[in-house]
């Protein structure tokens, strides 16, 4: 499940640059609109026209993605429904030759006893030596 709201929420935070594609850009609207009737509330509707307006995006899009994971929690079928138009999202990126926006994050640090911080969102394992 959190793999589809991470994937939803990249393609939240970059929405307006999808868009810029006629083809995809429609795909989009579909899964911004999927989500905001998946959700149901006034304002998460709101603020996903401030996403698609390229507005608050960072903040609109956690807030997002906090009530993605509490409405699909318990929901295999919309679980389903939101990972399929992801999917169909994602091919038809692939088919356009659009590639799927990611995120890199890349620190480099010298000396001893530093300590470094970023923005990361992971369900993986994140080792830290010496």
């Amino acid at each position: 499940m959190m793999e589809v709201i991470a994937l939803a929420g990249v393609v939240l935070s970059q929405a307006s640059k999808l868009k810029e594609n006629e083809t995809v850009g429609k795909a989009v609207e579909g899964v911004i609109k999927w989500i905001g009737s998946a959700l149901g509330k006034p304002s998460a509707r709101e603020k996903l026209q401030q996403i698609e307006a390229n507005q608050q995006v960072e903040d609109n899009v956690n807030s997002i993605k906090a009530n993605l994971e509490f409405v699909l929690e318990d929901n295999q079928a919309l679980q389903s429904q939101l990972a399929a138009k992801l999917e169909e999202l994602q091919n038809l990126m692939q088919k356009e030759g659009i590639p799927m926006p990611s995120k890199t994050n890349t620190m480099n640090i010298e000396g001893n006893e530093n300590i470094g911080f970023q923005d990361i969102n992971t369900q993986g394992n994140i080792n830290i030596t010496r």
